[in-house]
């Protein structure tokens, strides 16, 4: 075996070391802003790569079961989309209304992370509900998004809702359905299942990477403090009720999971795309909330793992569960 194949087996699964990649991506995204916005064309491709991961490891009969659950569904909705806006109100009048406010309250107000289906995964979670949570949310962006823009910060903020429809769909949509039809037609893939995992864990690191050379001004100028400070205030308090919503979903620990992720977590890309329209010196806030909200959300996953999966159990947690 040659060196590099040592170092990488030594590495384990990329999915299994997501917190120490996401670190380094992190790491060298703020140094070097230059390639990391470079790579911002290809953003819509890594955030599918992310969503076609998670679905080829899923069965289309489990995002059946996960739409018989309306009550579930309707729920998180309810609750992500009315509790986090008004929370990142909350930090923007804190703030005075400044940068990084506005930057709050735009995260706030978009749907949840396309990551964490993924990363309620590895926690040990119900993907289909995860993933099924999430596009719900993602589809329901589309509207409500330009909503609480506009109702918070002035009819003037106008978002393109048809350019967020598109990019929502080939983001998610098409590597949702392509993912899970191959997944359901072939169910010899499964013997992938954890590369599969690889490629959508290397998808995220590659966002990551992106989204931490836009923070680079927040990061490098006097708003590091408070920009530092409402991201973690955000992703707490995504945390907290995340938590609250995934406490009260009847059906065990993997449903408990595959609903807090999703409601507890923002998408970071999208509140950047929106905050290059209507307010661009805030962009580099979603960064600094991506960067923030990756390290806590895979560290956190990975500790759930570890107390659900005992030493020398399959690693790849699906499979336990979606063998037939």
């Amino acid at each position: 075996m040659t060196l590099a194949g040592r170092v990488l087996r030594g590495l384990g699964p990329l999915h299994e070391r997501l917190p120490v990649w996401v670190v380094v991506a992190a790491v060298v995204g703020v140094a070097f802003p230059g390639a990391a916005h470079a790579g911002r064309w290809g953003v819509p491709v890594m955030l599918g790569g992310q969503v076609l991961g998670v679905a080829l490891t899923l069965k289309a009969r489990r995002f059946l079961r996960a739409l018989q659950r309306p009550g579930v569904l309707l729920g998180a909705l309810v609750v992500q989309w009315v509790v986090l806006p008004l929370a990142g109100y909350g930090l923007l009048v804190l703030l005075h209304h400044d940068t990084v406010g506005v930057g709050a309250l735009v995260t706030a107000a978009s749907p949840a992370e396309i990551t964490s289906a993924l990363v309620a995964l590895l926690a040990v979670g119900d993907g289909a509900l995860a993933a099924t949570v999430m596009a719900a949310s993602v589809a329901s962006s589309a509207v409500l998004t330009p909503l609480w823009v506009a109702a918070l910060l002035g009819s003037g903020h106008h978002v393109d809702r048809g350019g967020l429809v598109v990019e929502l769909a080939l983001s998610v949509a098409l590597p949702l359905v392509a993912g899970t039809t191959v997944r359901t037609r072939w169910p010899a893939v499964a013997r992938l299942d954890a590369r599969w995992l690889d490629l959508a864990g290397l998808s995220l690191v590659l966002v990551v990477f992106v989204g931490a050379g836009s923070a680079r001004p927040m990061l490098s100028g006097h708003m590091v403090g408070p920009a530092v400070a409402a991201a973690a205030a955000l992703v707490v308090v995504g945390a907290l009720v995340g938590g609250a919503v995934g406490m009260a979903v009847p059906g065990g620990r993997r449903a408990r999971v595959a609903v807090a992720f999703p409601v507890a977590m923002r998408e970071f890309g999208i509140a950047t795309a929106v905050l290059l329209v209507v307010a661009p010196a805030s962009a580099g806030f979603a960064g600094v909330y991506g960067i923030v909200l990756m390290l806590g959300a895979t560290a956190a996953a990975g500790v759930l793992r570890r107390w659900q999966l005992p030493a020398g159990a399959d690693r790849v947690p699906h499979q336990r569960t979606d063998t037939t």
